[in-house]
């Protein structure tokens, strides 16, 4: 069996056994409170500047406003979007929520499961990284639906490569004990040396 492309839509309308997607409460409740804060600091600096705008006031509005915008659109009230990783009995699922896709493969794919944290290529805070195998020819199909490209600092050998992943506001400790069904745990560094078993947790 080799990666299959799939709609994540018709992914998740099948069993699963773990999504990695952000609990709804926290996520939903951090919108709003975007949203709330936005639209007061709109309201207040019109407001205060209602006898004389400053530069102040115009700040206010500006990124006020523009926050708000981002906060009102739509997609950014879905936790689709967001989803990265999911996993079933017998396959592995990588997700690109943005763009609806998700790419399929055994489970016994997973060389390992690494639970040192990473610095992202785009600034995010990596949670735990997951040692694939892979050929040429899966690795760039995968890539094509992520829309990233092959880092080496994550190609450990010809047919093994390793992709990280977000935490997605997951509680750390409770997300790496759901990822280690899928492979044994390796704890790594960013400089990709073991650490002890007291690391830095965040909860």
């Amino acid at each position: 069996m080799t990666v299959q492309r799939l709609p994540l839509q018709q992914l998740l309308e099948q069993p699963l056994e773990f999504v990695l997607c952000p609990p709804a409460l926290r996520f939903y409740l951090t919108h709003g409170l975007v949203l709330l804060a936005s639209l007061t600091a709109v309201v207040l600096a019109i407001w205060d500047g209602r006898d004389g705008f400053g530069l102040i006031h115009w700040v206010g509005v500006f990124f006020g406003g523009v926050v708000l915008l981002i906060s009102l659109w739509p997609p950014s009230w879905s936790r689709q979007r967001l989803i990265n990783l999911a996993f079933d009995a017998e396959r592995l699922y990588i997700v690109n929520g943005v763009s609806g896709v998700a790419m399929a493969l055994p489970r016994e794919r997973v060389l390992a499961v690494n639970r040192g944290k990473l610095p992202g290529h785009d600034g995010a805070i990596i949670a735990f990284t997951l040692d694939l195998s892979l050929n040429e020819q899966e690795l760039a199909q995968i890539n094509e639906a992520l829309g990233a490209q092959v880092e080496d600092r994550f190609r450990l050998d010809e047919n093994r490569y390793r992709f990280g992943f977000v935490g997605n506001w997951q509680p750390r400790r409770r997300l790496l004990d759901t990822i280690a069904v899928l492979a044994p745990v390796v704890i790594v560094n960013a400089n990709d040396e073991p650490v002890g078993e007291d690391d830095d947790w965040d909860d």
